[in-house]
C-alpha cells in the first residue's frame, strides 16, 4: 500500500470521454440532471459541471493535468544538499533564503519542503540532548 502523501501515489483518473458523452446525450434527450447521475453511477454535480463546461468551451474533455515539475533544477538540488549538510538545523525559510543567495533561484518555502521531501533530506530543528539519570 502507498501512503497517500508519497511521491508515488497516483491521482484518480478522469472519467473517459466515452462515459462524458454517454452522460450529455442522455442529459441532452431530456433526462433530469438526477435521473443521468443515477443511470450512470456519477454526481448529480458532475452532471452539472459537464454541462456547465460543455456550454462554456464546446467540450466536456477534462482539463489538462495541473501537476508541474519541481520548482528546483539539479543545480538548485545541489546547492539545497550543500546548505542541509553544512546545517542541518535551518528552518525552510533560512534554506530559501540560501538557495536565493547560493544558487540565484527564489523559491517558496512549500517549495523548499517539497524538494526536500523528494531528495530525502532530513533536517533536524533540535539537538539530541542526553536523557536524565534520574528519570
Amino acid at each position: 500500500m502507498v501512503a497517500p502523501n508519497s511521491q508515488e501515489a497516483e491521482m484518480a483518473a478522469a472519467y473517459s470521454q466515452d462515459l462524458r458523452d454517454r452522460v450529455l446525450a442522455a442529459a441532452h434527450a431530456g433526462l433530469t440532471h438526477g435521473a443521468v447521475a443515477r443511470r450512470f453511477a456519477v454526481g448529480e454535480s458532475t452532471v452539472r459541471g459537464w454541462l456547465r463546461r460543455e456550454r462554456r468551451t464546446g467540450s466536456a474533455a477534462p482539463r489538462p493535468n495541473r501537476g508541474g515539475r519541481p520548482k528546483l533544477d539539479a543545480a538548485g538540488d545541489a546547492a539545497l544538499r550543500t546548505l542541509v549538510a553544512e546545517r542541518n538545523d535551518r528552518t525552510l525559510a533560512e534554506l530559501a533564503a540560501g538557495l536565493r543567495e547560493r544558487a540565484g533561484v527564489g523559491v517558496s518555502v512549500m517549495a523548499v519542503w517539497r524538494a526536500c521531501e523528494r531528495l530525502a533530506l532530513r533536517r533536524k530543528k533540535k539537538e539530541p540532548r542526553p536523557r536524565r539519570a534520574d528519570a
